[in-house]
């Protein structure tokens, strides 16, 4: 969707490097939504995943809640093949659907309608979908990719000196209608599966995270 490899160079100001930490948190926590591959499981296992997300998370404009998740998600099973399959046990089989899928629409009703919406959001600013999707718009993975996208574009306008008032709104906006509105009902579906404690801590976070960040750009957008 955007372009990866662009990074922002001599970030100065307080509001510039805590929207830094912000973009970087959501890209950590895209990646970690992804099916799981071996060497994302060995820089979970060695603790090169954790270093980065507590990073970010440091450099955040708040603090997370306590209850953000009871373990962050750092701690890896005992083997890459238990990883892959409590993967696939949560996310990715049951009958007619997971018992956790990590689509927006199907907890929102009237999906169609969901991915039109999303889709437009990301029209909006210009981006593309490729013709082969990696996942659906309405994946935690996509959505969590959007807005690392916008967050990036608000640290770069910041740090241009120009005005990142359109990519607030757009933040809240998307927050508060799509992942902010329903990674809290994956939660409570997580919940009753005894998941292993990774991917317990890794919704945790991310919906303690989604909730904080909705919070303050409400609050920067108001007092803009």
């Amino acid at each position: 969707m955007g372009n990866r490899t662009v990074q922002i160079r001599d970030l100065k100001s307080p509001e510039e490097l805590q929207t830094a930490s912000r973009s970087r948190l959501y890209q950590l926590l895209e990646q970690a939504f992804l099916f799981p591959d071996t060497p994302f499981y060995e820089s979970v296992r060695d603790g090169g995943f954790g270093e980065q997300l507590l990073a970010a998370a440091g450099g955040l404009p708040y603090a997370l809640p306590s209850d953000a998740g009871e373990s962050w998600p750092t701690a890896a099973p005992s083997s890459y093949e238990d990883f892959q399959a409590e993967y696939i046990r949560l996310f990715d089989v049951g009958v007619g659907a997971p018992p956790c899928p990590l689509y927006g629409g199907i907890y929102a009703g009237g999906r169609k309608q969901v991915l039109e919406e999303v889709c437009r959001f990301y029209e909006y600013f210009g981006l593309k979908l490729p013709p082969k999707l990696r996942e659906l718009p309405d994946h935690i993975t996509t959505e969590l990719e959007f807005l690392h996208f916008l967050t990036f574009k608000e640290a770069a306008a910041l740090h241009q000196g120009k005005d990142r008032t359109s990519y607030l709104r757009a933040e809240r906006d998307f927050l508060e209608r799509h992942p902010g509105r329903w990674v809290p009902l994956l939660a409570q579906r997580l919940a009753g599966q005894s998941p292993l404690p990774f991917f317990e801590g890794l919704v945790g976070l991310t919906e303690g995270f989604l909730a904080q960040d909705r919070a303050y750009v409400r609050r920067i957008v108001k007092a803009d």
